[in-house]
């Protein structure tokens, strides 16, 4: 089960939501040296033994992030900035 877990909706529509969830994938990448491959409308970003999946659509976004031990200690960090992203770029 994932230790973060959260849905938001948006207004832009497929292809802009599609965009903005590409270019944090290339964020997520450059940062944590990981990768990230798209799986039909879901995009899945592994990294240091975290492993997220983001999936959209016309109307919402939703993340899923699974993270090793090590680092649940972190979880509450990566809630706010994802949190803050949402904010930033799906309203």
């Amino acid at each position: 089960m994932a230790q973060i877990s959260m849905k938001r909706t948006h207004a832009l529509g497929a292809e802009q939501a599609r965009g903005q969830i590409e270019q944090l994938a290339e964020r997520m990448a450059e940062k944590l040296g990981g990768d990230w491959r798209w799986q039909g409308e879901r995009v899945v970003c592994e990294a240091r033994g975290a492993r997220a999946s983001v999936f959209y659509d016309a109307t919402t976004v939703s993340i899923e992030v699974d993270l090793p031990f090590v680092m649940r200690p972190m979880r509450g960090l990566l809630e706010a900035k994802l949190e803050e992203y949402f904010q930033r770029y799906f309203t």
